[in-house]
């Protein structure tokens, strides 16, 4: 039992040493997908086309890098803070639900109205 124990281990030594040196290979490209996809990015930016760097072996990347937005944060925010028509005139089916803070304000404005 235990040489079938032995030949067993023997046999699966050189797919554990492969099987870490692939490990450390892919933790090695994985490192490389981001400056590949900007670079390929970059590229197609400065008038490469698709087909153009097929022929250079450049394959199209898998996941692209973000860009940000063309549109500056001011007018962002100016468009954001824009009540929309929908919402000002109160067709809004959220706009019929009071926030907390609505309510609160409305029954203390009920008790003060009550009082006086």
């Amino acid at each position: 039992m235990r040489e079938l124990q032995e030949r067993r281990e023997a046999a699966a030594k050189p797919l554990v040493d492969v099987l870490a040196k692939r490990s450390r290979l892919l933790e090695q490209l994985a490192e490389l997908d981001e400056p590949y996809s900007k670079a390929y990015v970059d590229a197609e930016a400065a008038g490469w086309t698709a087909e153009d760097l097929a022929k250079l072996g450049a394959e199209e990347p898998a996941k692209r890098p973000r860009v940000r937005s063309r549109r500056s944060r001011s007018s962002a925010k100016r468009a954001d803070s824009q009540p929309s028509a929908a919402a000002s005139e109160g067709s809004s089916p959220a706009g019929a639900i009071p926030s907390q803070d609505g309510a609160a304000a409305a029954a203390a404005t009920t008790a003060s109205t009550a009082s006086a």
